[in-house]
């Protein structure tokens, strides 16, 4: 595909329309869900006040996960299309492609740690999360690997393509890693595990969001699978980016609570 045709198809003012149309859906959706659930658990209070108060702070809380995962998906997406690019187009000097031959797997450690990198940064500095509890970011670090993986898994057995069995397995020491360390106590793991439970259905919001956004990508013709799936889902991932940008920017959960 020459540039000229990349922008064409991508740069599609109806595509995009229709794009920003299902990610605005996926993403109301999901909070909606969480509004609802919100109130729901806050019924374990008996005062009308104190419901009213932890539904809105459980809003807060809860949304921001659901972003926060959304957050480590895209930017996972990126760096592993970029490894992709790298590994279908090749390089030109024979140096540099022996280099690549034989450190292609540090490269993709690399650039996943770099997608990590970029997550933090991009979650303290652009769209800053606020109302994380402390524990939060690492049990959503944790099920935002569990939902990459599921994604590569996905990919793998959809479409027959074993060249993600490198990824999913760095995910799944990564998880492991996660739940076993030299210095860990059973306490230390019960936490993991309580935390990991409390967020699947977050995790569940995120897949749904995620299943949507390529669901109409691909059915459309918008998103293309021979320009390398995850390529596009990376695509499809950054219209759900535009709306929590939007959302955070114009503090409309805020807004929203203050008329609860």
């Amino acid at each position: 595909m020459t540039s000229q045709e990349f922008l064409t198809q991508y740069g599609s003012v109806k595509g995009v329309v229709l794009m920003l149309l299902v990610g605005f859906f996926a993403i109301a959706l999901s909070l909606a869900l969480i509004i609802l659930s919100s109130f729901i658990m806050g019924k374990r209070f008996k005062a009308k006040k104190e419901q009213v108060e932890y539904a809105k702070l459980a809003i807060l809380n809860l949304s921001e996960r659901l972003f926060e995962l959304i957050f480590s998906a895209t930017f996972i997406l990126l760096f592993v299309a970029l490894y992709f690019m790298f590994s279908y187009f090749g390089v030109n000097s024979v140096p540099l492609q022996a280099f690549w031959e034989k450190y292609n797997g540090i490269i993709l450690l690399i650039f996943i740690l770099m997608s990590v990198s970029l997550n933090s940064w991009m979650d303290n500095h652009i769209i800053p999360l606020k109302y994380l509890r402390p524990g939060d970011r690492s049990a959503m670090r944790l099920i935002g690997m569990i939902y990459m993986m599921v994604i590569f898994i996905y990919i793998k057995y959809i479409y027959v393509d074993s060249n993600y069995d490198a990824i999913i397995m760095y995910f799944i020491t990564l998880i492991i890693g996660r739940f076993i360390y030299f210095d860990a106590s059973m306490k230390d793991f019960q936490n993991v595990m309580k935390n990991a439970l409390d967020s699947l259905p977050l995790l569940c919001l995120a897949l749904m969001c995620s299943a949507l956004i390529a669901h109409f990508g691909f059915g459309s013709g918008y998103l293309l699978h021979k320009n390398g799936v995850v390529f596009n889902l990376f695509l499809g991932h950054l219209y759900l980016l535009v709306w929590i940008f939007i959302i955070n920017r114009l503090k409309l959960l805020r807004h929203i609570i203050k008329m609860l």
